[in-house]
């Protein structure tokens, strides 16, 4: 029995994780659907595509051991550190892949609770929702502020390639 137990959660394991992967790769559509949408150059949306992709990967693996407030936070300074180093050697502006990125972090189930919660006259969830919107909010804030609060030099910790 206790055999079997442990094969079965090996096997939740690897479905979830499968579940995790399928995610980030529709991240990944996503935010080169959201790029295109806002004109980014198209050498760069596959980039923009990779930095979706890492936020929500780091973020769904993240959620299953800490709170969402937690890994939004360690998510969204994975993808602002992905933006730097990728704005350094790709000389494009980190904005470029880290607007995109950030999308798949955005509390919008949080908001959208928020307002159901107040429509319906549910003053507690209502307060309960908006508290989690903005902790949410906030860590992706924060997240960002520390790596950009980095020296531009640290992201070229791997020498650019030299044309020619």
């Amino acid at each position: 029995m206790a055999l079997l137990s442990l094969e079965a959660k090996e096997a939740k394991k690897k479905v979830t994780f499968l579940i995790i992967l399928f995610q980030s790769f529709m991240s990944f559509c996503a935010c080169i659907a959201f790029s295109m949408i806002y004109n980014a150059p198209k050498k760069e949306l596959f980039f923009c595509g990779i930095s979706g992709a890492i936020g929500w990967f780091i973020y769904a693996l993240l959620v299953l051991y800490l709170s969402a407030t937690m890994s939004t936070l360690i998510a969204a300074a994975f993808v602002t550190a992905f933006s730097r180093f990728a704005s350094y050697h790709r000389q494009a502006p980190s904005t470029l892949y880290h607007i995109p990125g950030i999308m798949p972090l955005v509390p919008g189930t949080a908001v959208y609770s928020t307002m159901s919660a107040a429509l319906g006259g549910m003053i507690l969830e209502t307060y309960s929702n908006i508290l989690l919107g903005l902790k949410l909010a906030g860590a992706i804030g924060a997240g960002s502020i520390l790596i950009l609060a980095l020296p531009y030099s640290v992201f070229a910790i791997i020498p650019k390639r030299k044309k020619g």
